[in-house]
């Protein structure tokens, strides 16, 4: 991949999972210079001694530009950019650790503070930008990119399309062509709630989708599932202030689409799993990364009991996942409901 971007960074990406080692070989790709850090240190160690990350990409050869780093100060000095791209039940560990050190930055700039990360805060079911602002206050430039991107397909170079979402209106033009190249198109919205809600919600209908399948359901289950689990979002959305146009692109229906239908999502073949009525532990070992819908199911739950907002699919799949709901029964109330209920986005 060849840069498209105006200026080289010093960029520093926190986790060196499966996204965030993509987000760090696509910006290297891209001319910056790149520090990873992890806690697992054998990743580390396998990036900087072989230029893989045999854990999760075993195939593929990483840029010179990404290098491991054994401690998160190194990573950050003199960095003019965070990219934070860990589980969202660690992320406001990882952004309160950012925040410790954002005074090794470089100084000359205002620090930028980008996640990858898609989910709600696991302690207080807050919209990680509401987690972000909280810790950094005004002290850094704060954006999240989003969008229908698996990491194998992202670290390949495959052409992806993304939402970057910020309220710093000046900036984010600036930040987004940090990310931007021949073969990634990335759009700039400042409904960074709106962003995050598509994120966090669709690894849930991903789930439902996937145990329908395992049920033996068919497309067109599939299909009345994507698209009543998509009202489902939007009315958590508006719920929350975010803006129905922007859950109608990349970071909405289009990264629901493809967790809900690719062989890749492992929120999908969580789903298949259960459907097909294997036991949870053994779904999660078979899969052997983290599966951020398991997290998000329980947190979009909570979130729309609160805002009492009707959410009947992710309520099933809250309840096959915490509290033995069988699936068929799941899928059965589903269908009780009908479209009877008014006022119900149909």
């Amino acid at each position: 991949m060849s840069s498209s971007s105006l200026e080289s960074h010093r960029i520093a990406v926190i986790g060196a999972g499966s996204w965030g080692t993509a987000l760090g070989a696509w910006l290297a790709n891209n001319g910056h210079t790149v520090r990873i850090w992890d806690v697992d240190q054998k990743i580390i160690e396998d990036i900087n001694h072989h230029h893989q990350n045999s854990q999760y990409f075993k195939d593929i050869e990483l840029p010179n530009g990404l290098q491991g780093c054994n401690t998160l100060e190194s990573a950050i000095e003199s960095c003019s950019a965070v990219v934070v791209a860990v589980p969202s039940r660690v992320f406001h560990l990882a952004v309160n650790s950012v925040s410790d050190h954002l005074h090794l930055m470089d100084s000359g700039t205002k620090p930028i503070v980008i996640w990858g990360t898609k989910g709600f805060d696991s302690e207080t079911g807050d919209l990680l930008s509401e987690v972000t602002a909280r810790i950094l206050k005004d002290r850094a430039t704060t954006a999240t990119i989003a969008g229908p991107s698996f990491a194998y397909e992202v670290i390949r170079g495959m052409p992806t399309g993304f939402h970057l979402a910020s309220t710093n209106a000046e900036d984010i033009e600036s930040v987004a062509n940090m990310f931007r190249n021949k073969t990634s198109l990335v759009y700039t919205t400042d409904d960074i709630v709106g962003v995050q809600v598509g994120g966090a919600t669709k690894n849930v209908i991903a789930i439902a989708a996937g145990i329908a399948d395992g049920l033996g359901f068919g497309t067109n289950t599939r299909a009345l599932l994507i698209t009543r689990g998509f009202a489902e979002m939007n009315r958590l959305n508006v719920a929350l202030g975010g803006r129905t146009e922007t859950l109608m692109g990349l970071s909405g229906m289009g990264d629901l689409l493809l967790t809900c239908s690719g062989d890749l999502s492992r929120n999908r073949r969580l789903g298949l799993g259960l459907g097909s009525g294997k036991q949870l532990d053994s779904i999660l070992e078979e899969i052997g990364q983290e599966v951020e819908g398991l997290q998000s199911a329980r947190e979009t739950y909570h979130v729309g009991k609160k805002l009492d907002v009707f959410m009947p699919m992710t309520e099933r799949v809250y309840r096959i996942l915490y509290e033995q709901l069988p699936p068929m029964q799941a899928a059965m109330e589903l269908l009780a409901i009908g479209p009877s209920i008014p006022d119900r986005n149909r």
